[in-house]
């Protein structure tokens, strides 16, 4: 696989995009007024492109009791911010919050769902403060689950790409179906390989210029994503020293060589290294930079 470089060394890499918490509503609520964060909880997003990418994103986890209705709250760590990369959403009643408190034997509202994602985004930049919350919930709960994702160049049509190598029904229960949205093709049921849940591949260059009317290089334009979700129900740095990072980089290697998307040497680390090295110590001087996107600068008049 050819890698990309725009200006600067920006090779493609594995990277974490998503980090999801299962809280007791009680406890999360201690713990956010000890982080100072309660006076920054919006029940809504003045930004539409952030409310309307949050409604398709989450229109699956809507459950359908009237008694306990499924809401958004935000969190919004930078002011003029227009997308998820530097908001933490508290999700109330998502099915994965009533199928946790039936498990749990605890009532419908019991848990809340807490999402960190666009944590993988190099057309965003990250908001270091984020970093540092992040690391607290992360000292403080156990990880439900994570989105890893590589990035790849495909010319073709992804369809094409899965019709050549029907590798990743290798991952898919059986009688499972590649469920096709858009630009985006997704296998949910999985084979329950590393706490596997979910699969997804999409044209990224597509979503971030059509749908978030970003102005990503021209360079860029056959770029798309390989992106799994992994169930964890652990403390993450725990999960680590287990093995199941490791985990994950072999399955998007595998996955990816199957398909035929990268080079014989593996999927770059360098994003998800960087990422592990700053939560591990908040002072390292690491920095997450738009580097895909356009600088206003450079835009032609």
């Amino acid at each position: 696989m050819e890698t990309k470089i725009i200006n600067d060394y920006h090779p493609y890499s594995i990277g974490i995009d998503t980090f999801r918490f299962l809280i007791p509503k009680d406890s999360l609520s201690i713990f956010i007024k000890k982080m100072q964060l309660s006076r920054k909880i919006r029940k809504t997003t003045r930004n539409q492109q952030i409310h309307d990418y949050v409604t398709q994103k989450f229109k699956s986890q809507k459950t359908s009791n009237p008694k306990h209705p499924f809401c958004i709250n935000y969190i919004n760590l930078k002011r003029g911010n227009k997308s998820l990369s530097n908001t933490i959403l508290l999700i109330y009643n998502s099915m994965a919050c009533h199928n946790h408190s039936k498990i749990n034997k605890k009532g419908y509202e019991h848990y809340v769902e807490v999402v960190f994602a666009g944590l993988h985004q190099p057309s965003k930049e990250i908001d270091s403060n984020l970093f540092k919350i992040l690391k607290a919930f992360l000292k403080r709960f156990k990880v439900h689950s994570i989105d890893m994702a590589c990035d790849f160049d495909y010319q073709g049509r992804l369809k094409d790409l899965l019709r050549q190598t029907s590798t990743l029904m290798d991952y898919a229960m059986k009688g499972a179906r590649i469920r096709n949205e858009g630009d985006s093709l997704y296998i949910n049921e999985t084979i329950s390989t590393q706490g596997l849940k979910r699969i997804l591949l999409y044209d990224k260059y597509k979503k971030q210029t059509l749908y978030h009317k970003e102005n990503i290089h021209p360079e860029l334009v056959d770029w798309k994503r390989l992106e799994i979700t992994l169930q964890i129900r652990e403390r993450f740095f725990k999960w680590i020293e287990s093995d199941g990072l490791n985990g994950g980089i072999d399955l998007l290697n595998d996955m990816s060589m199957k398909m035929g998307i990268r080079s014989i040497v593996g999927l770059e680390v360098e994003v998800l290294s960087k990422q592990i090295r700053k939560l591990k110590d908040l002072r390292r001087a690491i920095s997450f930079k738009a580097w895909a996107k356009v600088p206003i600068k450079n835009k032609k008049k």
